[in-house]
């Protein structure tokens, strides 16, 4: 059995570094993963919040200045580093801000409603040479660590296929996000919101590039306007297949998202073991174990601390803009041939 442990963050990085950061709406459900990351490591200088109540709650917690507005507190502040998060809906207009001000930043995926928006910020990103930090926060996993430690930087892989089931949807309404059951305001439910995920990680692991993609959606478990559940098939230009599920199905609490997965490349098979584990093997061998969490919201802390690292160090981050574009076109083309009933060509 082998055990790999999650890191923290980098040893180099040290609170008494002088960084400023700053935080964009604290009202994001995925909010505490970053900021107590952030006051573990450098602290939050300051931050805002469309719920004005907990913006101020956070901000006393963490004894940071709260602003009710996001520009003002990035004018005022002049942080070294933002940490941006909020509405779907919003976030182009944000990370354009932010570029155009030449403020380095983290934001959450998917940056915008669909792949146009993300295209254009793209752009302009590489004009400005902005650095520019996405969560696909799986990418930070033990067991991803570990197949890319096998296959090398370019995995062979022919199949793969990726499961996550998380919900409830009434944890949205519950933590003040109901936005992200809004079509307007998050662009789609489950697979823009948690199934983005994995184009991005077999894109991360493979660097393969995608011919075609069918899907299809529903919204029968909760009969909310957006889908609570997607089955995604991506073939390659190879030939080989990528299969996404995804789906808001857990009606009540406690419930227990994970991660469940079955790839076979030219050198080995992997597949997810119950919540916390690994088994691979090749053609003969037995199989070998990997102690690892398959939730991916361990993983933010490593976000955070790498992507403060790589801010300060001058590299790149472990998932950026262009990441993030590839797999939101994947989503637009699933929602396109969900909504067709047909294969939808990319090459």
């Amino acid at each position: 059995m082998e055990l790999l442990g999650i890191a923290s963050g980098p040893a180099s990085i040290e609170r008494h570094m002088a960084l400023k950061v700053c935080f964009i709406d604290v009202t994001h459900w995925h909010s505490p993963h970053y900021y107590r990351a952030l006051q573990d490591l450098v602290g939050v200088a300051a931050l805002t919040a469309r719920n004005l109540h907990t913006g101020r709650q956070v901000a006393a917690d963490l004894g940071a200045r709260f602003y009710s507005d996001w520009r003002e507190m990035v004018q005022k502040e002049s942080p070294d580093f933002v940490f941006a998060l909020g509405r779907h809906c919003d976030m182009a207009e944000t990370a354009r801000f932010l570029m155009e001000a030449d403020v380095p930043f983290a934001m959450e995926k998917p940056m915008g409603l669909n792949a146009h928006e993300v295209g254009e910020l793209a752009a302009l990103a590489k004009r400005k040479g902005a650095f520019v930090a996405v969560p696909f926060s799986i990418r930070m996993s033990p067991w991803v660590h570990k197949i890319k430690d096998l296959e090398g930087p370019a995995a062979d892989l022919s199949y793969a296929s990726f499961r996550f089931l998380s919900g409830p949807v009434s944890r949205y309404y519950q933590n003040d996000n109901p936005w992200n059951l809004k079509k307007a305001e998050a662009g789609g439910g489950c697979l823009i919101n948690i199934g983005i995920h994995f184009p991005d990680l077999y894109f991360h692991l493979t660097g393969k590039k995608p011919k075609s993609v069918y899907a299809v959606t529903g919204n029968d478990v909760f009969g909310e306007e957006v889908e609570d559940f997607a089955q995604v098939t991506v073939e390659m230009e190879d030939g080989a297949l990528c299969i996404i599920e995804c789906a808001y199905v857990h009606s009540s609490a406690p419930w227990t998202p994970r991660v469940e997965f079955s790839i076979h490349s030219k050198k080995y098979q992997y597949r997810s073991l119950g919540r916390d584990g690994m088994l691979w093997s090749d053609e003969h061998g037995s199989p070998n174990y990997l102690e690892a969490p398959l939730d991916n919201g361990f993983f933010y802390p490593a976000f955070v601390a790498d992507t403060i690292d790589a801010f300060q160090k001058g590299r790149a981050p472990i998932a950026g803009i262009e990441d993030d574009l590839a797999a939101l076109r994947i989503v637009d083309a699933a929602y396109q041939s969900a909504t067709q009933g047909t294969v939808v060509q990319l090459s």
